[in-house]
C-alpha cells in the first residue's frame, strides 16, 4: 500500500472528530486545541464504529471501511462549512512554545513512521489481529479465538481490544492492501495530541495553567521513547529492536491520549453549567475509545468512575452530573465490544482471577522466586540480586525510580506529586487527584499478583510502559499547580 491509505484514515477521523465538537461558541478552543482533540474524538469514533458493525455480523469489508470513513469525512466536511464565520480562541502558547510543541508533534509522527513494524507486541498482539480483519472481515472464527498449550499461542492476548487492528485496516482499506509502515499512520499523532487535550481542558482554570500543562506533557520524553537516550543514539540506531521505543504499533501512547482527552474534557465539563453535557457526553466517547486500545483502558474506566463517586461524596454530592454521562455514554459505546468480549478465550494475564486474596497473601508474606521466569535469575543482574526479593518492595523500587527519572519524564511526576497536594484544597479537582493515585494503586496492584517474574516485566519496560497511560491526569494536575487561586463554582 502507498501513504496515501493511512493519510485518508488520518483525514477522516480528523473531520468526524470535528463534526462532534460543539460549536467553537459553546466550547472555547484555540486553532491547535480544536486539531488536536478532534483527531482522538475521531479516531474514537471509527474504532467503536468498526466494533458495533462488526458485532451484528457485518463483515469489515472495503466496502464498509469505505462508508464508514465517507461518512466521517462528510460530516465534518458539513461542519466546517458551518464553522466557518465563527472564531477561534485565542492561542494559550506563544509563537516559540507553539512552535516547539509543534516541532515535537511532526518529529513524533516521523518517528513513527521511520521503521516498519518490527517488535513483538506490535506485531503479534495488534498488526496480527488488524490483518485478519483486513482479510476476513470479522474478529471469529479459530484463528482470533484459539489458544494453543505447550507449543505456543495462535494468538497472543485474543482478548485484547481491538482498536489498534480496526485502525491499521482502515489504513489498509483505504491504501488498497497491507503495508507494515504505512499502516501506522493513524497511529502516529498520540504523542502529538495529547498536549493539546491538556490545554483545553485547563483552559477554564487560567491560560498559564493550560500552557504549563501542554509544556509539561510535550516535553516528557517518554512521550516518545522509554529511558529515553540511556543508551545514547544507539537506542535510536537500533530501530526500536530493543523496544527502549513507545511510538509506532502498541497500544500505550493510545491509552495515553485517549485517556488523557478524557480526563480534560470532564474538567471541562465540570465547570461547564446547563451545557455541560456535551463535553461530557464526548469525554465519555474518548474513555470508550481508550478501552477499545488496551485492556487497561477498561480498567482506568473503573477508575475513574470510582474516583468521580468518591470526589462527588466529598463534595456532598455536588458535581455528579456530568461524570454520570461520561461514564454512561463509555458503558454504551462499549457494549459491543464487551459482549464480544465475554466470549473471547482469556490467557495467563487473566488478572480478574489472578486477583484473589489467596494470591495478595502469597506475595504479601513470601519472596518472589523465578519459577515462572523463561531466563535464568542470574541474567537479571541487580533485579535479582538486590537485598530484598519481597515483591512489594521491589515494586515499591520500581515505582519509585519512575518518579525521580527526570531524563525519561521531565517534571512530570514531581510536578504531578505537587498537584495531589494541591488538588486537596480544589474542589474541582479532587476527583482528578483521586483518579490519579487510583490509578497508580490500581497497577501496583496487578504488578503484586502478576503471574509473571517480576524482574522479566521490569526489563520489558514495566511499570513505565503503565505509567504513561497515566500522563494526561498526570500533566492536568500538574498545569494547574499554575493557575491563579481563586474561588470556583463547581457544577
Amino acid at each position: 500500500m502507498s501513504a496515501l491509505g493511512g493519510l485518508v484514515v488520518v483525514l477522516a477521523a480528523w473531520l468526524g472528530g470535528r463534526a462532534l465538537l460543539p460549536r467553537r461558541s459553546e466550547l472555547a478552543r484555540s486553532g491547535w486545541e480544536e486539531q488536536g482533540v478532534a483527531y482522538l474524538l475521531g479516531s474514537s469514533a471509527l474504532v467503536l464504529a468498526a466494533m458495533a458493525l462488526s458485532w451484528t455480523g457485518l463483515a469489515f469489508s472495503g466496502t464498509v471501511a469505505g462508508f464508514v470513513l465517507a461518512t466521517a469525512a462528510f460530516a465534518g466536511g458539513w461542519r466546517l462549512y458551518r464553522d466557518r464565520g465563527e472564531a477561534l480562541a485565542a492561542e494559550v502558547l506563544t509563537g516559540g512554545q507553539l512552535g516547539l510543541v509543534l516541532a515535537l508533534a511532526a518529529g513524533s509522527a516521523v518517528m513513527t513512521l521511520a521503521w516498519p513494524l518490527n517488535e513483538f507486541d506490535p506485531i503479534l498482539h495488534f498488526a496480527y489481529k488488524g490483518r485478519l480483519l483486513f482479510s476476513e472481515g470479522l474478529p471469529a472464527g479459530e484463528a482470533f479465538t484459539a489458544v494453543s498449550g505447550d507449543p505456543g499461542r495462535v494468538m497472543t492476548h485474543p482478548n485484547y481490544p481491538l482498536g489498534v487492528p480496526f485502525l491499521e485496516a482502515f489504513a489498509a482499506h483505504a491504501g488498497g492492501g497491507w503495508g507494515d509502515r504505512w499502516v501506522q499512520a493513524p497511529l502516529a499523532l498520540w504523542s502529538a495530541c495529547l498536549p493539546a487535550a491538556v490545554s483545553l481542558g485547563l483552559r477554564g482554570l487560567s491560560p498559564a495553567a493550560a500552557r504549563a500543562g501542554a509544556l509539561i506533557a510535550a516535553c516528557t520524553p517518554a512521550l516518545y521513547a522509554r529511558e529515553f537516550l540511556s543508551g545514547g543514539l544507539a537506542d535510536f540506531a537500533a530501530a526500536g529492536l530493543g523496544e527502549e521505543k513507545m511510538l509506532g504499533g502498541r497500544g500505550d501512547l493510545p491509552v495515553m491520549a485517549l485517556f488523557g482527552a478524557g480526563a480534560a474534557l470532564l474538567l471541562v465539563a465540570r465547570r461547564g453549567g446547563e451545557r455541560a453535557w456535551r463535553p461530557a457526553a464526548l469525554a465519555g466517547l474518548c474513555l470508550a475509545g481508550a478501552a477499545m486500545m488496551k485492556n487497561e483502558g477498561l480498567a482506568l474506566l473503573g477508575v475513574l468512575a470510582l474516583a468521580l463517586m468518591l470526589g462527588a461524596l466529598l463534595e456532598r454530592g455536588r458535581g455528579w452530573r456530568p461524570g454520570a454521562v461520561a461514564v454512561g455514554v463509555a458503558a454504551l459505546a462499549l457494549a459491543p465490544w464487551l459482549m464480544h468480549r465475554g466470549a473471547l478465550p482469556a490467557i495467563d494475564e487473566n488478572y480478574g482471577e489472578q486477583l484473589s486474596i489467596e494470591r495478595v497473601g502469597h506475595y504479601l508474606s513470601n519472596d518472589e522466586t523465578a519459577d515462572a521466569s523463561p531466563i535464568r535469575a542470574e541474567n537479571y543482574g541487580p533485579d535479582w540480586t538486590e537485598a530484598s526479593r519481597w515483591r512489594p518492595a521491589r515494586i515499591g523500587r520500581y515505582f519509585g525510580l519512575e518518579f525521580v527519572d527526570l531524563l525519561s519524564w521531565g517534571l512530570l511526576w514531581p510536578l504531578a506529586l505537587l498537584g495531589l497536594l494541591h488538588a486537596a484544597r480544589r474542589p474541582e479537582l479532587r476527583w482528578l487527584a483521586l483518579l490519579l493515585a487510583g490509578g497508580v494503586a490500581l497497577y501496583a496492584l496487578i504488578l503484586l499478583v502478576t503471574p509473571w517474574f517480576l524482574p522479566s516485566l521490569h526489563k520489558k519496560g514495566i511499570p513505565a510502559r503503565l505509567l504513561i497511560h497515566l500522563a494526561g491526569p498526570a500533566a492536568l494536575l500538574a498545569g494547574a499547580l499554575f493557575a491563579p487561586r481563586r474561588p470556583t463554582p463547581d457544577r
